[in-house]
């Protein structure tokens, strides 16, 4: 369900160890010190759209690379915004807090014979929950076009940088 996922990744196979693709990557990296929309520290790094383009759920890329017997392998992965990712998940922590106290009032109210209103809380959260997940999948629809854009620069990078990539 490549659809159904909430940061997708990808993964691109190196024809290097993963140590000389390392250092070809951060030598690259020293050599472009200008380019601020660009971050790479030993395996880690992080490619940024400029801030002109930003929309609400603009993805920035970040890739590892690991050892994939014997050769370098680059697993990389969007994700909106720092911010932006940080404020969904207190809002999905918020509604699912919500939603489970929701219930359980639900639940106790219930029991001792009372109106179980505590239960709509659950429902409201849950349905918003749900509601927070959609709005989430087509922001990241809407933003494909940006992911696209990342992931070629990565590769332009990577050429530049004299890393072999496989075909996979």
């Amino acid at each position: 369900m490549a659809w159904f996922r909430l940061r997708p990744t990808f993964e691109i196979g190196l024809r290097d160890p993963r140590e000389e693709a390392i250092e070809r990557i951060f030598s690259e990296y020293q050599r472009r010190q200008s380019d601020t929309l660009m971050f790479v520290h030993g395996e880690y790094g992080e490619f940024h759209l400029p801030k002109e383009e930003h929309r609400l759920w603009s993805p920035h890329l970040s890739f590892y690379v690991h050892d994939d017997q014997g050769h370098g392998l680059i697993r990389g992965r969007f994700a909106p915004r720092l911010e932006i990712w940080t404020f969904v998940w207190v809002v999905y922590l918020a509604l699912a807090f919500s939603c489970f106290f929701g219930l359980t009032l639900g639940y106790s109210q219930w029991t001792i014979g009372g109106s179980p209103w505590g239960l709509w809380v659950a429902l409201v959260s849950l349905l918003a929950l749900i509601g927070l997940y959609v709005v989430a999948h087509l922001g990241q629809q809407w933003s494909s076009d940006q992911m696209v854009f990342l992931r070629t620069r990565l590769h332009q990078f990577l050429e530049q940088a004299g890393v072999a990539v496989i075909d996979r």
